[in-house]
Order: structure tokens, then sequence, then C-alpha cells
């Protein structure tokens, strides 16, 4: 059995399918891993460090795959690498992006495991890319909001004057937000949150946030001095951030977009509003930290991948599986 890794080519993407570690796992069991040279060079991880673990080291991606059994990557292959794929190579990937009309599926008899179709089960949490890469992406997403925002985070009382916190409005309470919000708190901001679902209020009172209700939201949003949409994965995001919601942010404010969640026909990656705010929409925000979201997606994918194989065929009968499985042999699953 042969598993191939290539270089990601999404724009920005610095991630990587499978690191080191996880390449001795896999040869430990036995299988052989072939990776195109400077897949993990982004992220950290060095040619030599695959040589040590034992994979192979491919100069082109047409060599790596060209008698693949699998292909593991961050995002599903685009046409141009479905072409190069051998007949019945098994892809186990983040297939968001995935053109499903695509006649190479079909041509070539591919199979597609799509990683964030994992379902929200006990025994699949080591699998769920959603909740591994969410996390990075609601701390990170702080972060890069802080660096752009053109004042302090935290309360300082100087001899100089008293300075106030910020305040930082997070939309959307799931694995992202609730990191968001911690994150938050910890630099010392007044930290709100808003979600519909009532539920979720117990969970960000429990880090500190101020919960707010729906009547509140737009004056919320005009005081924000930073605010983070994490409402729903980027696949299925509501669309909550229309232009009579942008033009309520304030002068020198901060928005950013890690879900999908700004109207979409914002298609560029940042841009500043007429009343002076700075949007940044970016759905790839885990890629800006390539080393831990690489090692916490090569873990998932290797968690999946023992699952898969456990079985001598794919067996649908297994919920995961099931639900991850979107076209098995050039056929479409679901």
């Amino acid at each position: 059995m042969i598993i191939a890794v290539i270089k990601e080519t999404t724009d920005k993407e610095q991630r990587v399918a499978l690191t080191p570690t996880t390449v001795q796992k896999l040869i430990a069991n036995n299988i052989k891993i072939k990776i195109e040279k400077g897949s993990g060079t982004a992220a950290g991880f060095l040619d030599s460090q695959y040589l040590d673990a034992g994979a192979k080291l491919i100069e082109t991606r047409q060599e790596t795959v060209m008698d693949a059994d699998y292909l593991f990557k961050i995002m599903a292959p685009n046409t141009l690498e479905m072409k190069e794929l051998p007949k019945k190579t098994t892809i186990i990937a983040d297939c968001r992006d995935i053109d499903i009309n695509d006649p190479l599926i079909f041509k070539k008899e591919l199979t597609f495991f799509a990683l964030e179709k994992i379902p929200r089960i006990s025994r699949a949490q080591n699998m769920d890319i959603l909740s591994s890469q969410d996390n990075l992406a609601g701390y990170k997403a702080v972060l890069e909001s802080v660096n752009i925002l053109n004042r302090v985070i935290p309360m300082m009382t100087t001899a100089a004057g008293s300075i106030p916190p910020a305040k930082i409005l997070i939309i959307g309470i799931g694995v992202a937000g609730l990191q968001a919000i911690a994150t938050a708190k910890r630099l010392g901001a007044v930290v709100l949150a808003y979600d519909i679902r009532p539920e979720t209020k117990e969970q960000a009172l429990s880090l500190g946030a101020r919960f707010i209700e729906t009547t509140e939201l737009n004056k919320t949003i005009s005081e924000a001095d930073i605010v983070i949409t994490a409402a729903g994965s980027p696949s299925k995001a509501p669309l909550l951030i229309k232009e009579n919601e942008l033009n309520l942010l304030k002068h020198n404010s901060v928005l950013i977009d890690i879900s999908g969640n700004v109207d979409k026909k914002h298609n560029i990656r940042s841009f500043t509003t007429k009343k002076g705010a700075f949007v940044v929409i970016d759905k790839i925000m885990p890629a800006l930290l390539p080393q831990t979201a690489s090692y916490l997606f090569a873990n998932n994918i290797f968690s999946f991948f023992q699952l898969l194989t456990s079985y001598n065929e794919p067996d649908f009968k297994d919920e995961i599986i099931n639900q991850t499985c979107l076209f098995y042999h050039g056929e479409k699953r679901s």
C-alpha cells in the first residue's frame, strides 16, 4: 500500500497532510509513504525529517502520485491534480471546495472521503478536522485582529492617564467562537458573545463573556472595537453581516470573518468600509498556524485511516465511513 502527499496549491495554504511523526506511525504498519519534496517546508517540517521518518522523497507531483493507492491532502485535489492521479485512487481530505461534477471523478473511478463530514460523535473526536482546525482559527483570528487594531486591548492605568479595555464581540459560539472568547479574555478585553442558540449562553458565561440578546446585537456591533464572526462552518455559514451591519462598524474598528458570515459579494480578502472599519475575510485562518494545524490535521487523518483500513473494504454500515464517503469508485454517494 502506498500513500502519497503532495504540496498544497490553494492560495495561502501552508499546511501539510502528514507530519514526520505520523509518517513513522504509518511506516510501522508496513505502509510506503511518498512525499513531494518541499511539501512540509512552509509548516516547519524539513525534507530531511521526512527522510529520517522513512518516507521516500519525490521531485515532482506527477511522480509522487503515479502509483499511489491513497492521496492524503489538506484540501481536495483540483482538476489539474486529479488528471495526474492513477485510476481508483482514494483521496482523504477536506472536500468542501471539490467540484462534484468534474468528469474526472467518474472517468478515473476515484474515491473521496470528506473529513469535514466526520459526524460529531464521541468515537470520532480524534478524526474531527472541524474541531481541531476551528479551535486554531478562533485563536488566530483574535491575534490577527489585535495586530490590526490601532489601540491596546487590556485596561491600563498609567501616570499619563487611564485606558479602558477594548470591546471584542464574538458572533457564533461554536468551537472557533469559544476559543476566540477565551483568547480575547486572556488578553484583557471586555468580551461580548452572541449566538442564536440559547444553550450556548452558559458556555459563553463560563469563559467570562457577556452574552447579548438579538435586540442588542446592532448596538453592540456599533460599539465594538473588534468583531469576530465564527458562526457555522465555511461550507454552510449563515449570512449575518450585510451592508447594514458593515455600516454599523465604527471608524478604526476591525472585523474578521472566519466562517463566511459576511455578504458574499465581498469576494476580496480585505476592504475598508465607508466609515473606515477594516474587514478581513479569511476562511483558512488555521493555515496561518501551519505547524500546529498540520500536527492536528495529520493526527485526524491518521485516526480516520486506521478506522477505514480496519475493514477489508469500506464498511458503509459504519456511521463514520458512510457519512464521509462522497464518491466510491467514481459513483456519487452523498
